[in-house]
């Protein structure tokens, strides 16, 4: 499925946020600006946004960005019409690298989860592991997540803007394998839809097929891949 008005997740966030902007000039004009990585999260030879004047080809401008910047490869959305517009005629190699997600309707649960403030305790069993889930987030708020009357994990959530919520789950070491975290997530979502009448989104920024499918069985459905097009020769 597709959402015209889907927004940008934490962690493509935070990568364009500490990003550089290189502006691509011809005849001592910028036609184009290409956002550089800091190298913190991914290499400084990637582009992770791409902006051209208008009416500039994109393509064209795509292929001075990388001869100017020495880019090896563009990270980007699927949902970036520019970015793959650009790409045309570019011969680079494409690899998924990361995908977002909607939620749709909460499923038959496994198992049945009760949400919660977290406590002193709840920090310091859990804290480290919610600190670290919660790191691109701007202004995270974590809910314990209990089962049969043990914490068992978090969840963090995340507002976008004024009709967005992201959200990540992590379960405790001991309790994982259980099908929990899709327990988990699926009831976070529905309350928070249910009560606020948010629209709740998640990512995954590497291509893990256990997360993927937790996402799955929580009743969140793909919206987009993210995408690494990288170039065949430097």
């Amino acid at each position: 499925m597709y959402l015209d008005d889907f927004p940008e997740l934490a962690y493509p966030r935070l990568v364009r946020k500490r990003s550089r902007g290189v502006p691509i000039r011809e005849g001592g004009r910028a036609s184009a600006i290409a956002w550089m990585a800091d190298g913190t999260i991914v290499t400084p030879d990637t582009i992770v946004r791409f902006d051209v004047a208008e009416g500039e080809k994109p393509p064209r401008r795509l292929a001075d960005a990388f001869q100017q910047t020495n880019a090896g490869s563009i990270r980007y959305f699927g949902g970036d019409d520019v970015v793959r517009g650009a790409l045309r005629g570019i011969e680079l190699d494409v690899a998924l690298d990361g995908a977002a997600f909607v939620f749709r309707r909460a499923p038959t649960l496994k198992h049945r989860v009760t949400l919660r403030q977290s406590t002193m305790r709840d920090s310091l069993m859990l804290g480290e592991m919610a600190r670290e889930q919660a790191a691109a987030f701007d202004d995270p708020k974590t809910l314990v997540a209990e089962i049969e009357h043990e914490a068992v994990g978090v969840v963090i959530m995340d507002d976008i803007d004024k009709s967005w919520t992201e959200m990540r789950v992590a379960v405790h070491q001991p309790y994982r394998g259980n099908g929990y975290g899709a327990s988990i997530l699926a009831t976070a979502a529905d309350q928070l839809e249910g009560k606020d009448g948010r629209l709740i989104c998640a990512g995954m920024h590497t291509m893990d097929e256990r997360i993927r499918l937790t996402l799955e069985r929580a009743g969140f459905r793909l919206v987009d891949y993210y995408f690494v097009a990288t170039r065949r020769s430097r």
